[in-house]
C-alpha cells in the first residue's frame, strides 16, 4: 500500500510541474530497451520499458522533476533451463519493475536546437519476480529504494515540443546482490502552458 502512495505523489509531482511555471516545466513520456547487467544479467535477458517525465527547470542549467517507468524482462536461457529442470516441461521465469523516482538534471551549456543533459535520480523500485510452472504460478515482488545515473540529448521540434534520446544506468540494492540494469529510450517532452 505504501508503494502505491509513492507512485500516487511521484505521478502527481510529474503532473504539477507542469502547472506551477509554465515557460520552465516540461512533461512527456518514453519508450525503450532494458538490458540487465552483472549477475542479473544472467537471470534476465534484453526486455523493454516505458514511462512518463515531467521536469521543471530551476535556471538555465538546474531542473528538478519526477520519472515513473515500468520495465519488463525474461528470464535469460540458463535461469528458464534451471527452472524446467526444477519445476516441469514450460517453467519460464518473467522479471518486472514499476520504478518511481525523483530526479536533479544538469543541462550542458550550449547553443543551437541540440540540448544535452547529465540526469540522477533516487526512489524506490518494485521489483517483481515471477515463475510460471505447470504445477502453478508463484510470485514475490520486493520495494526497495535504489537510484540511477544518466545522460540524453533532446532536440527542438516544432512549437514547444522537443524529442531526444537517453541511456540511464539503474541500481537497485536486493539482499545480497543488485538488480542493476541499463536502459535506452527515445522520448518526447512538451513545454506546458507555453
Amino acid at each position: 500500500m505504501k508503494f502505491k502512495f509513492v507512485i500516487l505523489c511521484a505521478a502527481l509531482l510529474a503532473i504539477s510541474a507542469g502547472a506551477a511555471n509554465a515557460a520552465s516545466n516540461w512533461v512527456g513520456g518514453g519508450v525503450g530497451a532494458g538490458v540487465p547487467t552483472g549477475d542479473y544479467g544472467n537471470a534476465a535477458t534484453t526486455g523493454w520499458q516505458i514511462g512518463a517525465t515531467g521536469t521543471h527547470v530551476m535556471n538555465e542549467q538546474w531542473g528538478l522533476g519526477a520519472d515513473l517507468g515500468y520495465h519488463m524482462w525474461n528470464g535469460s536461457s540458463d535461469a528458464n533451463a534451471a527452472a524446467e529442470a526444477a519445476f516441469g516441461v514450460g517453467s519460464e521465469w518473467k522479471w518486472s519493475a514499476i520504478q518511481a523516482t525523483a530526479h536533479a538534471m544538469y543541462m550542458l551549456p550550449t547553443s543551437g536546437s541540440m540540448a544535452p543533459y547529465l540526469k540522477g535520480g533516487l526512489g524506490f523500485y518494485g521489483i517483481t519476480g515471477k515463475l510460471k510452472s505447470p504445477g502453478g504460478d508463484v510470485s514475490d515482488t520486493q520495494n526497495k529504494l535504489g537510484y540511477n545515473i544518466g545522460a540524453g540529448m533532446n532536440f527542438a521540434s516544432t512549437g514547444s515540443t522537443h524529442w531526444g534520446v537517453v541511456a540511464q544506468y539503474h541500481i537497485v540494492p536486493i539482499q545480497s546482490q543488485n538488480v542493476d540494469f541499463m536502459t535506452f529510450g527515445l522520448n518526447m517532452m512538451w513545454g506546458v502552458g507555453k
